[in-house]
């Protein structure tokens, strides 16, 4: 099952990221909140523009305009101080993974839509330690709602499905990893280098 490959090909990225947020923690401030939010809207806003403008989603049968992050990002942003102005003076990522083949939209989007179910763990944090929901500064965080677990559902099996169709499981597992090394890179300086084809 590729599920089970790209975990498992992705652990040691995921942990490495995964250790270094510190969304989770109890004194985590307003500000240092915001400033983190600032840093994933300049990393997903260009990476959803170029997801959008890649020409496979007719052929992989998924809509990803519905499940887009940015949106919540921006909305985030203005409940917590920022304005449009603000927003656009904002740093964007210009190391982005690749994502010319359907195999690495997959991979990058296994990444990005596994993420919203860490976000649920993430979103109560913030509700309980800094009074925020999907209203006040917290939507990107909580994901679908209570719709997160049947979306993951769904996209997994649309994933299996392409997988077994079409192969290229490791140029999936590649993408995947850059994913995580890009976004790793952008949020932490000295989040690690890994060598080629490490798990």
């Amino acid at each position: 099952m590729i599920l089970n490959h790209l975990k498992a090909a992705t652990h040691s990225r995921h942990a490495a990221l995964e250790s270094r947020l510190p969304l989770l923690d109890a004194h985590l401030a307003r500000s240092a909140y915001r400033e983190f939010v600032h840093l994933f809207f300049g990393y997903y806003e260009p990476l959803e523009e170029t997801l959008l403008a890649q020409p496979c989603w007719e052929s992989i049968g998924f809509d990803y305009a519905e499940r887009r992050k940015t949106p919540r990002l921006r909305q985030d942003l203005l409940a917590l101080g920022d304005s449009a102005a603000s927003l656009d003076r904002l740093a964007r990522c210009q190391s982005l993974p690749p994502l010319a083949s359907p195999a690495q939209v997959l991979g990058c989007l296994y990444v990005i839509e596994g993420a919203t179910l860490g976000g649920q763990i993430i979103s109560r944090r913030l509700a309980s330690g800094l009074g925020l929901d999907a209203t006040s500064g917290a939507a990107f965080f909580s994901g679908y709602g209570p719709q997160t677990g049947s979306r993951w559902k769904a996209f997994c099996a649309m994933l299996e499905s392409q997988a077994e169709q079409h192969g290229h499981h490791q140029d999936m597992v590649d993408s995947a990893r850059q994913t995580f090394e890009t976004l790793g890179h952008w949020l932490f300086p000295k989040y690690p280098v890994f060598a080629a084809g490490s798990p």
